[in-house]
């Protein structure tokens, strides 16, 4: 599969979580935001369920970028697209081209901040 390099206009950040501790030893996550990077952002599937009375909806992406800038990234860090301030989480590992040419992650994007 080719790298869709003309269809690379979505602009992103990696948020990298980073626990702390506060001085009463309770700990809180952060999340460092990257430099930005153009990725291919699909849409893939949307999903709607009732529970308890109230309607949960997720709607699942496939993200395509550059081998260098996503091969290394874990389920823990997130993608945030700029534009929209939307945040994705990153469901399973990157799977990267054989040839280092680009990196398919699948996502999920976040309802609830």
């Amino acid at each position: 599969m080719k790298l869709p390099i003309g269809e690379m206009r979505e602009v992103v950040a990696i948020l990298t979580p980073t626990t702390i501790t506060d001085e009463a030893g309770g700990q809180e996550t952060t999340y460092s935001q990257s430099q930005p990077l153009f990725v291919a952002l699909r849409p893939a599937s949307a999903r709607e369920s009732k529970e308890f009375d109230q309607i949960n909806a997720s709607v699942s992406h496939i993200v395509f970028g550059h081998w260098h800038d996503l091969n290394a990234l874990f389920s823990s860090a997130r993608l945030k697209h700029l534009e929209t301030s939307h945040e994705f989480d990153i469901v399973g590992p990157p799977l990267n081209d054989g040839k280092k040419q680009f990196t398919r992650l699948n996502v999920l994007r976040r309802e609830n901040g």
